[in-house]
């Protein structure tokens, strides 16, 4: 049966916008995009479901969540960032049972509520999975390891090989797994390379926290420094004299199929070896900014030819999964740093969120776009009661209105997954879900 989705706009991304739109979807494919008119005389069986004064356009790709830190919103705000680190490490064992699992349930719901229909996740505890499978969302969940210079590197890719056959059975649908180093100063070079070697061996993409914050580049240079300090019990850190991201090119470990995560802190030539080398960036902007960390050089690494997607990080640094936050924070960050107020449109933003995120995650043809063939990921956002209620370039309205409570619905591989006017308990029941975990973290037993 074909479903058509209608709309005051459609915005396909990667064509032209058009007014009084509507996609029809068959069989979790998307069958046809155009103007209302044209598209239902092609389908005449098919049910309408017209949105209204709304924008219709691919469901976004967050290619940056840490599902399981859900409910970590707020915790160590103002610290800098070595303390932050400090500060979480020290929480999370006060965890019990079941909260991972309460807590990465609420971040799949919360994408899904934002309009999100692919995450690249990064995970501690491999809860992701389930979660983000349960939830109908697409995408892949890195599974996070860590080693030090005294770690034997075979030892900690076969270990991750174990975790990653143990939860295989479970990846079979929408939702895939990954290999997650978790950073240069946290995975010594050796083990890096063990571990960007499991990924390729496995043909799955590898995920690492790179070039994020100033502390680190003193910590993989020198082997000191804040970060060392804040993670002394745990491991120490190599010293190598390099920048993490010349560290880890000279060893031939960016390429394609790595996801850089962050790169804030990369001069021009790194961005143009980053870009040269096939390798993905995701660009993660409040969480840089409320961590003091900087801002990323968005145009030059897109300039080198770099995918430079989007992502929300976890609330433990960005405070929610609200991407259309991050999606005006990218614009108006990137525009504050080059001083220019074309260096980054909304049109740049929602392909970052769209076709560059699926780039970033190997999903390109996929999804990304509202085109014939592509499945049918969709998300329409409501512009009701907004000043962009009257749309002059739909694109600049959805980026300026858009969040988590104008999302109409959201729609993946052609299966309504969220629509906002039946799912407000269900939201309410995982954050309840959820709370005793957050209660447990910030010490309240009560």
């Amino acid at each position: 049966m074909t479903q058509l989705y209608a709309a005051d706009h459609v915005l396909p991304v990667g064509a032209e916008p058009v007014r009084r739109g509507a996609v029809a979807v068959a069989d979790g494919a998307i069958a046809m995009v155009g103007p209302l008119d044209a598209v239902r005389a092609a389908h005449p069986e098919a049910d309408v479901e017209d949105l209204g004064r709304a924008v219709l356009m691919p469901a976004l790709v967050n290619a940056h969540t840490h599902l399981e830190y859900a409910g970590y919103g707020g915790f160590g705000d103002g610290l800098p960032f070595a303390a932050w680190l400090a500060d979480h490490i020290a929480r999370r064992p006060r965890l019990v049972p079941g909260d991972v699992e309460a807590q990465a349930a609420l971040g799949a719901l919360l994408c899904l509520q934002a309009g999100v229909g692919t995450i690249g996740d990064a995970s501690y505890a491999g809860a992701s999975l389930a979660a983000a499978t349960a939830a109908g969302l697409r995408g892949t969940v890195h599974l996070e390891a860590f080693g030090g210079p005294d770690a034997d590197p075979a030892a900690v890719a076969d270990a991750l090989a174990e975790r990653l056959d143990a939860l295989e059975p479970a990846a079979r649908g929408l939702v895939g797994l990954g290999v997650s180093p978790h950073s240069p100063y946290s995975v010594a070079p050796a083990v890096f390379a063990a571990l960007v070697g499991l990924a390729r061996a496995r043909g799955v993409t590898a995920m690492a926290h790179v070039a994020e914050s100033a502390a680190e580049l003193e910590a993989v240079r020198d082997g000191s420094g804040p970060i060392a300090d804040a993670l002394a019990a745990l491991t120490r850190i190599e010293a190598t004299g390099r920048h993490p991201v010349d560290l880890l090119a000279d060893r031939g470990l960016i390429g394609p199929g790595l996801i850089l995560v962050h790169a804030v802190h990369v001069d021009d030539a790194q961005a143009a070896a980053i870009g040269a080398s096939g390798a993905a960036v995701v660009h993660c902007p409040r969480s840089n900014a409320l961590l003091g960390c900087g801002i990323a050089p968005v145009p030059a690494l897109r300039a080198a030819g770099a995918p430079v997607a989007i992502g929300t990080d976890s609330p433990a640094s960005a405070g929610d999964f609200d991407i259309w936050a991050e999606l005006r924070a990218a614009v108006q960050g990137a525009r504050a740093r080059e001083g220019r107020a074309d260096a980054l449109t909304a049109g740049d933003a929602i392909r970052m969120a769209t076709l560059d995120g699926a780039r970033a995650l190997g999903l390109e043809g996929v999804v990304g776009a509202l085109a014939p063939g592509l499945r049918a990921d969709l998300v329409a956002v409501d512009l009701v009661g907004t000043p962009y209620a009257e749309a002059e370039d739909p694109a600049v309205a959805v980026v300026m209105a858009g969040a988590p409570e104008r999302v109409l619905l959201t729609i993946v591989d052609g299966v309504v997954r969220y629509r906002r006017s039946a799912d407000a308990e269900r939201v309410a029941a995982a954050l309840a879900a959820a709370e005793p975990g957050r209660r447990r973290m910030i010490g309240d037993t009560d």
